[in-house]
């Protein structure tokens, strides 16, 4: 089952594109276009992950308790990177009540207990508005391991799915949190080849992301513009593994 934002539009390369290999470790130049600015980094992990409760929700009046789960599978992704920009102790501590709740939705949705799961995702939504009122002031920290590329893919997919409907809909700004969330992911999957061609592709998508998140224009027409390129991006990535 999709992600409820995913099922708007989104052609097939978009949501399955197979962008492995997007963390950017070659130079300098690549690691500067790789990382958005610090501080629209954290401020989107955070809007994206109040969003991804908003959709777990959906999912739980909806009893889809397979969809719940996978929900519950891209938040805990989207928690442990948003606690890895900081190492700051209060941050630590509100991002870790978040993961750990988390972990109660995933339980309650995979017994498909409904009274557990409203207890679960009352407690998230309070950590996660707990969490969005931080900033975080430490060091940036690596995560403690590689994410699963399907959970990744997944949750990229339904950023891109929130950012069109944001952008359709005249939200800019919200649109352009879903880049810059993107943009942090994509520095997440996991580097499989390490051809000129493919260095190539990845940095263009991490640019293209970057350029939709930090972009100046305010008329939501222009930004979707933006995000095509990323899209176009994506499906250079897709093209370039089917031909492999």
């Amino acid at each position: 089952m999709l992600h409820p934002a995913a099922r708007v539009g989104s052609n097939t390369a978009m949501r399955y594109c197979m962008v492995l290999g997007l963390l950017i470790i070659s130079d300098g130049a690549s690691m500067s276009a790789a990382e958005p600015a610090a501080k629209v980094t954290a401020t989107a992990l955070q809007a994206v992950l109040v969003k991804n409760v908003g959709h777990a929700r959906e999912w739980l009046q909806q009893s889809d308790f397979k969809s719940l789960a996978q929900s519950a599978g891209g938040l805990q992704l989207l928690a442990e990177l948003t606690k890895s920009q900081s190492d700051d102790a209060a941050w630590q501590a509100a991002l870790g009540n978040v993961i750990s709740t988390v972990g109660e939705i995933q339980a309650a949705a995979r017994s498909e207990d409904l009274a557990a799961s409203k207890v679960a995702l009352a407690g998230l939504e309070k950590a996660v508005s707990a969490a969005a009122a931080l900033e975080p002031t430490g060091q940036p920290q690596v995560l403690p391991r590689p994410p699963a590329i399907r959970s990744l893919m997944l949750t990229m997919d339904a950023i891109q799915g929130d950012a069109k409907v944001a952008l359709l809909t005249g939200n800019v700004e919200a649109g352009k949190k879903q880049a810059g969330a993107l943009a942090e992911l994509a520095r997440l999957v996991s580097n499989s080849r390490n051809t000129p061609q493919w260095t190539a592709l990845a940095g263009d998508f991490a640019k293209a992301a970057i350029d939709a998140a930090t972009a100046t224009e305010t008329d939501p027409k222009a930004v979707r513009q933006l995000f095509r390129g990323v899209a176009q991006r994506c499906e250079a990535c897709h093209e370039n593994s089917r031909t492999r």
